[in-house]
This record gives structure tokens, C-alpha cells and sequence, in this order.
């Protein structure tokens, strides 16, 4: 059985048109990043909640090395905050570096082709439903605290929020599978943390 892991609400995008124009001198990728437009995204709604595309370059790059992705036992997906969702091929390598990372997701974004990753608009109530995913764990810190890692096996496909501040958003009326809010720590933890204890619990 292949489990589905999908980084939810993503706090990658391209720069919103509210702030378009401005353009930083030092930063010539059309991706937000609130590092270098942090004094700008004001303008935004759900600020906190954007502008963090390092989440998802850094839980990827976790996922994608892990081993029971190596075995062939994952299926990855990114849902965006703007209703995107990229299609990763489990054999992606993806580049180490953030800004060539960047490059490569810019791309994407603006719907040129890349073999390995494609991109499709998408809600994420419509992806769970696509890839009929029957047991689903949204991982949460107020969840319920999972203390033997092997109850994650138990599952088929795993909630992981891929941006910086508050909860995963879903309308868990418009999913077919069942939803459990669960926890892997008795704290909050970054996202590339919950993806590899989740990897690892699913591997050994």
C-alpha cells in the first residue's frame, strides 16, 4: 500500500497582485517571501499565514530522502494557500539550494511543463476526494497525542500544514474519508519535523 502525504494550506505562491509593483533589488524570483516583503504584506489577508515557501523547499526535501520514499511506498502532493496543487514525483531531486529552488517552483507556478512536477487548481477537499483517501490524519498539536508511532501505519494518507502560524483549513463535510485530528509531540513542531517522524514511523 502507498501512503499519501500532502503538505495542506502551502504558504508558497506568486507575489499577489495587491502588491505586484513593488519589486525588492535584491530578491528577482516572482515567488512571495515575506523575508522580503514582510513590511509589505500588510496588505494582505492571512499574512501569517503566507510568504514562507522555505516550509515546503525544507519538509520536501525531508520527505523526498526518506526511506520509505526510496522504497517506493509514497505519493506527495502540496496543496498551496491559493488552491494550487503540485504533483511530486516521488523520484524528484530537488534542488538543495532555496533559490534555485525557487526557480524551479516559479516555473511551475506559471504552468510551464516539468516532468516530474505538475500543477493542477485544485481545493484540497477535491484532492483527498481525488486520491479516495479513506483514513486521513491531520496533524495538529491539539490533536490527540500519539505515543506509539506504529498507530501511524493505521492510516493512508497524512495533513501536514505547510505554512507558519495556525491550523490546517478544511471542510471536513466535503470529504468522503474519515478525519482524525492527531499529534506526534506534546508541543508544536516545524513542518519538515512532523514530515520526517511521520516517514519514519511509516518506514520501520
Amino acid at each position: 500500500m502507498k501512503y499519501n502525504i500532502i503538505l495542506a494550506n502551502s504558504a508558497l505562491e506568486l507575489i499577489p497582485k495587491e502588491i505586484k509593483k513593488i519589486r525588492s533589488k535584491v530578491y528577482k524570483y516572482d515567488i512571495l517571501d515575506s523575508n522580503y516583503y514582510y513590511k509589505f504584506m500588510n496588505k494582505l489577508k492571512d499574512k501569517e499565514r503566507r510568504g514562507r515557501p522555505d516550509i515546503v523547499h525544507i519538509s520536501l526535501l525531508t520527505i523526498l530522502d526518506s526511506p520509505i520514499n526510496h522504497e517506493g511506498l509514497l505519493n506527495i502532493y502540496v496543496h498551496t494557500y491559493d488552491n494550487k496543487v503540485l504533483y511530486i514525483n516521488p523520484k524528484t531531486r530537488l534542488p538543495r539550494n532555496y533559490f534555485r529552488f525557487l526557480g524551479v517552483i516559479e516555473k511551475v507556478l506559471k504552468y510551464n511543463n516539468n516532468p516530474l512536477i505538475k500543477m493542477e487548481e485544485k481545493s484540497l477537499e477535491t484532492l483527498l476526494n481525488e486520491i479516495n483517501a479513506k483514513k486521513i490524519a491531520l496533524l495538529t498539536k491539539r490533536g490527540e497525542l500519539i505515543k506509539d508511532n506504529k498507530v501511524l501505519k493505521n492510516f493512508d494518507t497524512f495533513l501536514i500544514g505547510g505554512f507558519p502560524e495556525g491550523e490546517i483549513l478544511i471542510n471536513k463535510n466535503e470529504v468522503r474519508g474519515e478525519i482524525k485530528e492527531i499529534s506526534v509531540y506534546k508541543k508544536g513542531l516545524m513542518a519538515w519535523t512532523v514530515c520526517g517522524i511521520v516517514c519514519y514511523s511509516l518506514f520501520f
